[in-house]
């Protein structure tokens, strides 16, 4: 008897390998990063073997969990490459189709019960026995500043500037403020910009002076994130491969000395989750420090996006369910935050004459399902003919149309003298958007993929770096050089971008599921770490929902500063201290 349930448990564990093998086979011509897709089979081969029939630990909700989301994550593959499954009437494509969800369903499940029910690990240190906290933070934050620093000084002088940027300055010599690019990050530019010209007077300089500070910024809260590793008794091994990445990888290094909002916001989503992690834990001596960093990362997130507070009023109700029997002043200082937040994001920009967000920025996904559906020239009933021309140029959509960006549409379609007429008549267009899409679903599904699919599904190659352009009108002029640090630099580019093994670490799909899943596995094990990765997945869902671009790097720069740190809080559990017992 216990050799057929040996030789039945090993058929088992043969045809859930097979079916991993088949889903990647099935997966061959797909426009995606083809080595995710192999590294998440070799993953679930690993646990598959490794779980050998283990279930101890998982309660009956984890189960249906790790069901919904095993089957969410084979559903986005299959829907992210549809076009391998055509065409839809041939059976052919069906059997490939069950065959492809039913082996992405045993390769996460399988994944999600091995991290289920062997973590999280003990780290190998007592961190409360750790000491010198403040050193190894100075440590870190100097390293990383200076390779920063380095890099500006002898590559990148005086810094990149992106259109946003550029837009930010003429708004700051105009004194005519839009808030299509947050204010108040506006205002910071300004700051350095005329602290930079009143100190050394030149415009490049002043430019420099404004790169520095976002080095020191963003430093500090890397430095921040290190140091709580180290207090957490984390192996400096771990702690070592952490530093490499922020130090090292080329977005890291670019994105330090680039005038764009999505840096401090993501330095500011990190120090947020940093000091939330430490004030659940109870980690480092000062909690008031810790709540002051919190109070801090939270109302730059609110402000350095425009979405920023609504984001983090999403992620405070959550806070608000979980945290409100144990952590009351940490609620009275979200909610504070929140206030705060929505008087400098509302009334403060009123009174100040700032102009408003331009509401055709959150309709990139409707204007893109529209317009595929014209593009593929589908019968239009006479009245949604005219009600579509009154906003678009209908002969120039064929033309203009591309899956992934929605911008063609957005700026040279719409007829933008139409914005307030849309504005006031923005339900009557709802009800066509929600008519055409009842009549073509396939466009509309088609669209949204293609729109969106970068942020959902492994990964894609596109551009992570903004063209470095100076106009001629800012005064502003990037320097050639050529010496030994900036030959070092390129070598570390064009080492660490080119090799196909390292195409995961720029993948923003695959570091979605990593944040879903460790939020998962932190979740069904009761544990509050789950909540420093609630302000990420709620940025990457409303990406879902409102991207213009299918896999902009820039948009999901928050999740890349915070996963090592979600990644290693979740593998490695510091239980809470005595001193916990009445946080307030």
């Amino acid at each position: 008897m216990s050799l057929l349930k040996n030789r039945s448990s090993g058929l088992w564990t043969a045809i859930q390998a097979a079916a991993m093998f088949v889903w990647l086979t099935n997966l061959q011509g797909t426009d995606s990063y083809y080595s995710v897709y192999i590294l998440c089979a070799l993953m679930g081969l690993f646990c598959l073997c490794a779980n050998e029939g283990r279930t101890d630990g998982v309660s009956p909700r984890g189960f249906s969990w790790m069901g919904i989301l095993s089957g969410a994550f084979s559903l986005a593959v299959v829907m992210a490459n549809y076009p391998l499954f055509q065409p839809v009437t041939a059976i052919e494509s069906w059997f490939n189709c069950a065959c492809t969800l039913a082996g992405g369903f045993v390769l996460a499940y399988q994944v999600l019960l091995c991290a289920l029910t062997r973590l999280p690990l003990t780290p190998p240190v007592d961190g409360a026995a750790r000491k010198s906290s403040g050193l190894v933070f100075l440590g870190c934050f100097l390293g990383i500043a200076v390779i920063y620093l380095l890099y500006l000084f002898f590559v990148a002088y005086p810094g990149y500037l992106s259109t946003d940027s550029i837009t930010s300055l003429r708004q700051i010599r105009s004194g005519e403020y839009v808030n299509n690019n947050p204010f108040w990050y506006t205002m910071v530019i300004q700051v350095c910009i005329q602290a930079g010209m009143a100190l050394f007077g030149e415009i490049n300089q002043a430019v420099a002076l404004y790169s520095t500070v976002q080095i020191l910024f963003m430093a500090a809260c890397f430095g921040y994130c290190l140091v709580t590793l180290y207090q957490m008794g984390i192996s400096w091994w771990w702690i070592g491969a952490a530093f490499a990445i922020y130090a090292f990888l080329p977005y890291n290094l670019a994105y330090s000395v680039t005038m764009w909002k999505d840096i401090p916001f993501s330095g500011a989503a990190l120090l947020m989750a940093a000091a939330l992690y430490r004030l659940l834990r109870d980690v480092g001596r000062s909690r008031r420090l810790n709540e002051g960093l919190f109070a801090l990362g939270s109302l730059l997130l609110c402000l350095m996006r425009t979405n920023g507070w609504a984001t983090y009023l999403a992620a405070g109700v959550i806070f608000f369910i979980v945290l409100r029997k144990r952590y009351p002043r940490l609620l009275k200082i979200l909610g504070i935050v929140l206030i705060l937040g929505w008087i400098l994001t509302g009334p403060a920009l009123t009174a100040l004459d700032v102009e408003g967000t331009d509401f055709v920025e959150t309709l990139g996904v409707p204007f893109q399902q529209v317009a595929r559906v014209i593009a593929n020239d589908r019968p239009l009933e006479q009245e949604e003919q005219e009600m579509l021309e009154k906003i678009f140029r209908m002969d120039r959509v064929k033309e203009l149309y591309q899956p992934e960006i929605v911008d063609p549409i957005k700026f040279q379609v719409f007829r933008s003298d139409q914005r307030d007429y849309l504005r006031e008549n923005i339900w009557d267009y709802c009800k066509l958007w929600i008519r055409l899409g009842l009549r073509y679903p396939g466009d509309y599904f088609q669209a949204w993929v293609e729109l969106t699919k970068g942020f959902w599904n492994g990964g894609y190659a596109f551009w992570i770096y903004i063209a470095w352009s100076y106009p001629e009108q800012t005064g502003i002029g990037g320097f050639e050089m050529d010496n030994p640090i900036k030959n070092v630099f390129d070598a570390v580019f064009r080492y660490l971008e080119k090799p196909v093994i390292l195409q995961p670490l720029y993948s923003i799909g695959l570091h979605v599921w990593l944040v879903f899943a460790c939020c998962f596995v932190c979740a069904a094990g009761k544990r509050r770490e789950a909540l420093i990765t609630v302000p990420i997945l709620v940025l990457m869902i409303c990406l879902w929902f409102g991207t213009p671009v299918y896999a902009e790097y820039r948009y999901a720069y928050p999740m890349f500063t915070t996963y090592p740190l979600i990644l290693l809080v979740t593998v490695f559990d510091r239980p809470l201290e005595v001193a916990h017992e009445n946080p307030s």
